[in-house]
């Protein structure tokens, strides 16, 4: 019963609150400004109910994780989500060009204009427009910088002494102004021409002006006041043009000039509205109509409308990156978003209401907006780190890179190994005949010793005088034919001279041309050469004439004077290859071809061991390589008779011989190793075939199935690979060890100049010894050698195939100007004074060489190779670091307009970078790393840890004393930061306290201090131990890679080798794909090469990303300028359209409640009114009340 009561009181309570919390809220409301205030009430009461949950999470978030993520599932309780999942987010940057856009072309064809301007190539002289004729005009371009007046620039400059105006005109092409001088005739500008050195200013071009009617050209100026009239027959004369006039327009003209050769007469008016008239003026003479047209002036004579070089068809676009994205959403999804840099272009396809598609222009990632337009992928590629909201870590690709396999982030970067490298073959050789192992190898070799490979490096110093190559030895290369014929550089197709005697067979270099290899292949072959014995009494051989590859046998003279110790000869203009061989006895001379009757000294140097003398033999060669005239000499001796020749039959061999023909004749010299009888070949385990001839195999039967090779030169080759084996195994019989079999692929290759010392090569060509390396190397010499497999060719060949992000960076004149320019600009920086120079048009190769020559200088002498092809992961604050560290490098690589030789290769720079770079290892990193029990102080465990790192095992006692007492000397001057005491004693025992609490270690020694972090810091000789012991680390740890998971093709006009590769790709899919465009977009074939390529990539890619538009629709706008410009009358539409819907709204809300409004407007002037009537009474009342008061206060 008591608790009823206390419950019905308790509600009665309640219901009493609640009421009055009603009526406080109905009284609120009914105040005037009630409901706004309950409103905004209302709001900030949900935001803090929102604040405080987040604050709440927050502030949970740690025990949340630890309760339910599956990053902190371990053993310590804490998160490794970032160690064990790879760098997100990660973005993916293209650059993409449409090559077939008509105002691109007409950039590029400035560009091209300006380089030849550059290298005086653009001197065009005459004017091949409609009706052009010379003006009495001269133009100062850009404008003259002065504002005097005419006659002052008559007493200044002789260029305005005859000048009757002077004015200044907008060229509307280029958007700046330039100055236009009038003159009476053409004789006076002809005359002014000639002082046109008056003019100071070396940015100022004087230029004669022609008139043209081709109101068409981007060049031109439309002026407004002169006419051209055309058409007039000769008949007629033209020295009274005014006559063929009616009356009335007998005295409109202020000036009329004629040219009776062209029939052209230039009309020059006095007002705009007769300007009108005579445009629409019909005349008409003996018949034939005249035609008037409005003058343009024009001073670039070159006409960009007639030139193929950058024709729309040579640049069109194979919509390569509509695939590459369609190849992102199916391989590789876990992309964040997707940023494609163009120069201001957008493609046709392409959605650009995709949230997580970003166009970026080349103005948002230029620092430097001078630099502006740039037409040089290496430019634009050195500020992609600098797109706005990249992330750290991006993948940047070229447009005809796709995916075509699953790609996750670990393909590119693990924690564990770092970025991953890929890369494929080596850099190009500084110089003719000078790998990059040669570099800075402690010898001086001659090839080397020239600034492009920076005098050896270093190997040559002070020996710099360079040979003499008669009247050529001051040319600068840049000064010889650019035009070198490239069977200088390689004897034979994929043989360069570099290769030969080199201790290693190369196949492309076993023919007769390369002289078998110089002996690297064996001495199988040399009875084809012609031979020459060594005799020391003889001072004079002559060679055959049109013989180029001789041999001498040093049988006799070696066993007589003992061995070769040094060889030289000079004439090396005329030399390719010159080797001696000290295992085969034999010296092989290579000559290069069309060479008239020369003598050629050599000396040879001999050293007895066991006479301990010293004897040389000196002899001169007579030489005559002119296979023109000694062909032709030995034809006329020649008979027609022909019995037979070695011929490819499969069924049978027909042989033919000519009577009295020379051997070498028989067969032509480059070719003579590929006729080859076939035999029928046994039936074999290839399984049982050494690793070398197993790797030859794979390659062939990778060449059949790309269409490389035909069936009958597969079998060709097969059946010399079996012949090879055969012979091997024949020498061989007692060799069953299969070390013996092992192909010797990682011996080191080298070269060397002689025995005992390599030979400092000054005013003459030393030969390179083929002298053994190991015992492993010498007991195969003994046998057949080698057989190695075919290695990439390094070379203008490799090089040639057009690497480059832009089509125009492919090939094409761009390329060739200013590889010259190239050429001319470094002629002084470069001083290479070999006769014999490769090609300077192959802009990539150049700016591989120099990054490499600067990282040679930075981070020392190693063989590079060059990145593959393909999508490159790219870390910003890497390049951001790279780029101060070579400011100026890349300043000028993102000056150029197009590609050029010094620039800095993005990925090899990049990645080259990555590699090279490293760091000290420090006493912080080292003293973290001993000290396992984290206790700060080092026990007597890690410290003998610590000397297994510092000292050279086995440790022993003497060793771990020497440690204790560097510790102990440390000590005695050891002072403490956190300690004021000075005292031995105090020192001492401050040192014997632990940093980390009131622990500290007992050690085997007494004397031992404690070795906490800060004494270890500071103690100098452990400093000089570490330094000494522990070497720089990479700063960035990484992988390298093969090619593996790369296709790299390149696809021409040739339809069967299309299919051939692509089928490649469809039987052996990798996951980097790259199908490089050399299309000759002028041959018939090149449409169904671009159909063959378009239903390549359906069938790869099908299926439309998100970021393509359906197929029915097209964007409306090609370039960016156009669709901001759009877009920003689009807003400013939207806005006024907006404003004006909501003015006729509130006009509509206006005359519906009309009435409401108006009663409205009643109540709140009456309640006014009625609130100032009342406290107008008010105030009367208290007024009167006052006079009241005050009159009855005088009564009192």
């Amino acid at each position: 019963m008591f608790l009823e009561e206390n419950y019905r009181a308790y509600l009665t309570k309640m219901r009493t609150f609640c009421k009055f919390i009603q009526r406080q809220a109905y009284t609120i409301l009914s105040y005037k400004y009630g409901t706004t205030l309950f409103f905004f009430g209302f709001v900030l009461i949900v935001v803090s109910a929102f604040h405080f949950g987040e604050t709440v999470m927050q502030w949970s978030q740690k025990q949340y994780i630890t309760m339910f993520s599956s990053f902190t599932d371990n053993v310590a309780g804490h998160s490794f989500k970032h160690r064990l999942c790879s760098p997100m987010p990660i973005d993916v940057v293209y650059t993409w060009v449409n090559g077939s856009d008509p105002e691109l072309i007409s950039k590029l064809q400035h560009v091209k204009i300006m380089l030849q301007t550059q290298l005086n190539e653009s001197r065009v002289d005459t004017c091949i427009f409609s009706d052009c004729v010379p003006a009495d005009l001269i133009v100062i371009d850009p404008q003259f910088p002065t504002s005097l007046p005419l006659e002052n620039l008559r007493q200044k400059y002789s260029l305005f002494n005859e000048a009757t105006d002077v004015t200044t005109i907008n060229n509307t092409d280029n958007s700046r102004m330039v100055t236009v001088v009038s003159y009476d005739n053409e004789a006076a500008v002809i005359r002014a021409l000639k002082n046109k050195d008056s003019i100071s200013w070396k940015n100022n071009s004087v230029n004669k002006v022609y008139y043209t009617s081709d109101w068409t050209l981007p060049q031109g100026v439309l002026l407004k006041d002169v006419i051209i009239m055309s058409g007039i027959p000769f008949k007629h004369g033209m020295k009274n043009v005014k006559n063929f006039f009616p009356s009335v327009y007998q005295d409109v003209f202020s000036k009329i000039v004629s040219f009776e050769d062209k029939g052209v007469a230039v009309l020059h008016v006095k007002t705009k509205a007769v300007f009108e008239e005579v445009l629409q003026l019909n005349l008409t003479i003996s018949g034939k109509i005249i035609s008037f047209a409005a003058a343009s002036i024009v001073w670039d004579l070159n006409d960009y409308s007639r030139t193929e070089d950058f024709s729309p068809s040579r640049f069109e676009d194979n919509e390569e990156l509509r695939y590459s994205l369609r190849s992102i959403e199916k391989f590789a999804p876990w992309v964040r978003n997707v940023f494609i840099v163009t120069n201001g272009q957008i493609p046709s396809w392409l959605n650009l209401d995709n949230p997580r598609l970003h166009i970026v222009t080349h103005e948002d990632i230029f620092l430097n907006k001078s630099y502006l337009p740039t037409f040089s992928s290496p430019a634009i590629e050195a500020n992609l780190h600098r797109i706005p909201g990249i992330s750290d870590k991006f993948i940047y690709l070229n447009d005809d890179v796709m995916f075509g396999k699953e790609v996750w982030p670990d393909d590119f970067y693990s924690h564990s190994t770092g970025q991953k490298v890929y890369l494929t073959w080596p850099t190009p050789n500084c110089a003719e005949n000078c790998p990059a192992m040669w570099i800075k190898d402690g010898y001086c070799d001659k090839s080397c010793n020239n600034s492009r490979c920076d005098w050896d490096g270093g190997d040559c110093e002070g020996q710099q005088n360079q040979p003499s190559h008669g009247h050529m030895a001051n040319l600068w290369p840049g000064e010889l034919d650019l035009q070198n014929n490239i069977n200088d550089m390689y004897c034979n197709t994929g043989c360069a001279n570099s290769w030969l005697a080199d201790r290693y067979c190369d196949q492309s270099c076993n023919v007769y041309s390369c002289g078998f290899d110089i002996g690297d292949c064996g001495l199988k072959n040399f009875n084809e050469i012609h031979k020459i014995e060594l005799l020391p009494a003889q001072r004079v051989y002559r060679v055959p004439p049109s013989k180029n590859l001789v041999y001498f046998n040093l049988t006799n003279a070696i066993n007589l004077f003992g061995e070769v110790t040094s060889a030289k000869m000079d004439k090396e203009e005329l030399v390719r290859k010159a080797a001696i061989s000290l295992h085969f006895k034999v010296m092989t001379i290579i000559l290069y071809l069309n060479h008239s009757e020369t003598t050629i000294s050599c000396n040879i140097t001999f050293h007895s061991k066991v006479l301990n003398a010293t004897n040389r033999i000196s002899f001169n060669l007579i030489v005559n390589t002119n296979q023109s005239r000694a062909l032709k000499a030995e034809l006329e001796k020649a008979t027609a008779t022909q019995e037979s020749i070695l011929s490819i039959n499969e069924t049978e061999s027909i042989i033919i011989k000519l009577n009295q023909m020379p051997e070498s004749l028989l067969q032509p010299n480059p070719k003579r190793s590929s006729v080859v009888l076939v035999e029928k070949i046994p039936n074999i385990t290839f399984d049982a075939l050494p690793k070398d001839i197993k790797e030859q195999l794979d390659f062939l039967k990778q060449r059949l199935e790309e269409g490389e090779l035909t069936e009958k030169g597969y079998k060709i080759h097969i059946y010399l690979l079996w012949k090879i084996w055969l012979n091997r195994n024949q020498s061989m019989p007692d060799i069953q060890n299969e070390k013996d079999t092992k192909p010797h692929t990682d011996t080191k290759k080298m070269v060397l100049d002689d025995i005992h010392n390599r030979l400092v090569r000054k005013s003459s060509t030393s030969l390179l010894f083929n002298t053994p390396r190991s015992n492993e190397v010498q007991q195969n010499d003994k046998h057949e050698p080698i057989l190695h497999k075919s290695r990439n060719l390094m070379s203008a060949f490799q090089f040639s195939f057009k690497r480059g992000v832009f089509p125009w960076e492919k090939s094409g004149p761009l390329v060739e100007l200013q590889a010259k320019l190239d050429v001319l600009k470094n002629k002084e920086q470069y001083s290479v004074h070999s006769v014999k120079q490769r090609r300077l048009l192959d802009t990539f190769a150049d700016s591989i060489l120099n990054v490499n020559r600067i990282y040679n200088r930075m981070f020392g002498y190693i063989t590079r190779k060059v990145p593959a092809h393909m999508p490159h992961m790219i870390d910003k604050n890497i390049m951001a670091e790279l780029q101060n560290l070579f400011p100026e490098q890349w300043a000028i690589t993102s000056s150029h307009k197009v590609r050029s030789s010094n620039d800095m290769q993005f990925a090899f720079a990049y990645f080259y970078y990555l590699i090279g770079v490293k760091e000290n290892i420090t006493a912080e990193q080292i003293f973290d790393e001993m000290d396992t029990d984290s206790s700060g102080i080092l026990s007597d465990r890690e410290i003998r840890t610590l000397a297994t790192r510092l000292f050279d095992l086995p440790l022993d006692l003497n060793t771990l004393l020497k440690l204790e007492n560097i510790f102990i000397n440390c000590s005695k001057s050891f002072s403490p930061s956190s300690s004021s005491e000075s005292s031995p004693s105090s020192v001492l025992s401050s040192i014997n306290k632990s940093k980390a609490g009131d622990s500290t270690e007992k050690y085997y020694e007494i004397n031992m201090p404690q070795v906490n972090r800060e004494f270890f810091l500071t103690c100098p000789e452990i400093q000089q131990l570490i330094q000494k012991s522990f070497k720089p680390k990479p700063k960035y740890k990484h992988v390298t890679s093969g090619d593996g998971e790369i296709a790299f093709k390149m696809i021409k006009t040739n339809i069967s080798l299309v299919v051939a590769q692509l089928d490649d790709i469809r039987k052996h899919p990798k996951k980097f794909i790259c199908l490089n465009d050399n299309i000759d977009h002028s041959l018939a074939e090149a449409k169904m090469v671009k159909a063959i390529l378009n239903d390549f990539f359906e069938s790869m890619f099908p299926m439309q990303s998100h970021f393509e538009l359906p197929k029915e629709y097209r964007n409306r706008f090609l370039h960016l300028h156009e669709l901001l410009e759009w877009q920003k009358y689009r807003n400013w539409l939207r806005f006024w359209t907006y404003l004006t819907l909501i003015i006729l709204v509130m006009l509509a809300l206006l005359s519906f409640c009309s009435d409401r409004i108006e009663s409205w407007h009643r109540r709140f002037l009456h309640r006014r009114s009625t609130s100032r009537n009342v406290s107008r009474q008010s105030s009367n009342k208290k007024k009167s009340s006052k006079s009241s008061t005050a009159r009855q206060e005088p009564q009192n």
